[in-house]
């Protein structure tokens, strides 16, 4: 092989390999809401979300690079490409224009989830409303839901006048408090704590029915990520699945407080 042709040969390999090197970013841009959602994410220390995405990090060997951002202003940042992803987030077929999720086919990968969680009705105690699993009952006065989350379309759905003025779970239960909504839909796990936590709450305000709907919940990457990075994507959506599934995660969800 002429020395010139071998000299070239090794300039397109150097060249080749730091192309490949330079792909992978050094750092995965994700955000997520910058308000309580017990147990998940949590302002005093990190949240059940914050520890799986630790976890992630360390397995992946990539710097996870998390900002909490206002829940809609976070996900318009995906959807624009600013960000390269965001946690947690049910599906809901119009975010697909938003982002990706890991599919199996047109349906969400429930084995690549971070968590599974619940929507409850809470009310005033001594209140007439009712929720039997179908219906409804005795709502006249409206039902309140946070802000950009994805029951306020099923709310309305249902017929219901929804009030999504207010994203913070205890300023929603306040407006049930004062009688200003007959109930409120809150994520089960958050309401409880918040009625657990706040003195105002304790005795006045109970959760009441059988669940809204049960659903997972998961890391959602950007359209541009998802572009430029394929492999990765899959890598990050595999160690979430393989960090829900580890003893150390589950020793952390058992215990958590």
């Amino acid at each position: 092989m002429p020395r010139l042709f071998r000299l070239s040969c090794l300039v397109l390999a150097i060249t080749m390999s730091g192309v490949v090197a330079a792909e992978k970013p050094a750092s995965v841009k994700l955000c997520t809401e910058n308000e309580e959602s017990y147990p998940w994410l949590l302002k005093s220390k990190p949240g059940l979300s914050i520890i799986m995405m630790q976890m992630v990090e360390k397995k992946l060997g990539t710097k996870l690079d998390i900002q909490p951002l206002p829940w809609k202003r976070c996900m318009e940042e995906v959807k624009q490409g600013n960000m390269d992803g965001l946690f947690k987030i049910s599906f809901k077929a119009d975010r697909l224009e938003m982002g990706h999720y890991p599919m199996v086919g047109d349906k969400p990968d429930n084995s690549k989830r971070m968590l599974d969680d619940s929507y409850s009705f809470y009310r005033l105690k001594g209140n007439p409303v009712d929720w039997d699993g179908k219906t409804l009952k005795h709502a006249d006065a409206g039902v309140g839901a946070q802000s950009g989350f994805s029951v306020v379309d099923q709310l309305k759905g249902m017929g219901l006048k929804v009030d999504d003025g207010t994203r913070v779970a205890d300023d929603n239960l306040r407006k049930v408090l004062s009688g200003r909504l007959a109930a409120v839909a809150l994520q089960t796990q958050e309401g409880d704590a918040s009625i657990a936590s706040q003195p105002e709450f304790n005795g006045k305000l109970e959760r009441f029915g059988p669940p809204l709907v049960e659903k997972p919940y998961f890391l959602m990457l950007s359209k541009s990520f998802v572009a430029k990075q394929g492999e990765l994507a899959k890598q990050i959506w595999d160690a979430v699945a393989a960090v829900r599934e580890s003893p150390e995660y589950k020793k952390q969800l058992q215990s958590f407080k």
